[in-house]
């Protein structure tokens, strides 16, 4: 597997990180143990925790290792707290291959096993003092805020491209540089190198988040876990929706009406094709995977630089 290549430099320190969850899922409780199996028992890619902890090895930590292992934790719990709650507002029934909780119970538990995910991530960053609560807290305002925005644009299409990379910055980049900057930050890692590290996690997120919503309408949902053609029929717009709307807006329109009557997401990939979309989506990623790469030669060479090098190869090209 790719990733676990990439990230075996850290691999002890992922496998204590979610030996760490798993410690703090009360076993003795049936019903919240069974909830959170979904995602528990089927991890992902680990992308934010692994790049807190790679992160954290750019320079020669001031602390032991394990000290940040909890951070990784609290990383990857607001994650899979994010998951729960989009689940239930896109309405998906597959994640990761496997049911949703929403699909195997109902929406109001699904919440409340989000918010549960939120409360073991708090508590684990609690040791951590009032600088990393606070950076924490900015962070997921920016989630939420991203989250509204989206919420009250679906369907309306009128977004603009600045508005979109300005939305998927507080959806994904942020959250990817918080990660980085939170992991140098915590390994006593000098001012510079913090802020290349979060220099080149916000780089990751775009590209990232523009892989993801290519992947939407092109991608294969079984590959990818989930469902594909979610953005379209659901009223979000994404770069390459913008693109094709501004272009052709009575075809885009159209075939969007379609798809939504009888889910053949065919025509519209093939209008996205015909009009550049996709290859404009494209050029953004490249991009931002171009600064993302300056962002690097900031950093001290060594491991954790190369697989951060690696990291991004990955994101770039990646096809789940």
């Amino acid at each position: 597997m790719v990733l676990r290549d990439i990230f075996s430099p850290i691999a002890c320190e992922l496998e204590a990180m979610l030996q760490l969850i798993e410690t703090s899922i009360p076993r003795d409780d049936q019903h919240l143990s069974l909830l959170c199996a979904p995602l528990a028992q089927n991890p992902g890619k680990c992308i934010r925790p692994g790049l807190l902890l790679l992160s954290a090895q750019l320079t020669p930590p001031i602390r032991d290792t394990a000290y940040v292992v909890p951070a990784a934790a609290a990383l990857e719990l607001l994650h899979w707290a994010s998951l729960v709650h989009d689940d239930v507002i896109d309405g998906a029934s597959i994640r990761r291959g496997m049911p949703t909780i929403n699909f195997l119970t109902d929406s109001t538990t699904a919440i409340l096993v989000g918010d549960f995910f939120f409360s073991r991530a708090l508590s684990f960053l609690a040791g951590y003092g009032g600088d990393v609560l606070e950076t924490v807290a900015e962070l997921l305002y920016e989630l939420v805020s991203g989250q509204v925005r989206e919420q009250m644009e679906l369907g309306q299409y009128r977004l603009t491209e600045a508005a979109y990379l300005r939305l998927i910055d507080q959806k994904t980049a942020r959250f990817l540089a918080t990660a980085c900057g939170l992991g140098a930050r915590l390994a006593g890692a000098p001012e510079d190198v913090i802020s290349g590290a979060e220099d080149y996690g916000y780089a990751l997120g775009m590209v990232y988040q523009l892989r993801d919503d290519l992947l939407d309408i092109s991608g294969d949902g079984q590959r990818l876990g989930k469902a594909t053609g979610m953005d379209a029929t659901t009223g979000v717009e994404t770069l390459s929706a913008i693109r094709a709307r501004n272009l052709v807006p009575e075809q885009y329109h159209q075939l969007v009406a379609r798809m939504g009557k009888d889910g053949d997401q065919a025509p519209l990939q093939a209008l996205l094709w015909e009009c550049g979309a996709l290859d404009y989506t494209e050029e953004h990623i490249n991009y931002y995977a171009e600064q993302g790469h300056q962002c690097l030669e900031r950093l001290p060479s060594g491991t954790s630089t190369d697989s951060l090098k690696r990291l991004l190869s990955y994101v770039v090209s990646r096809e789940r």
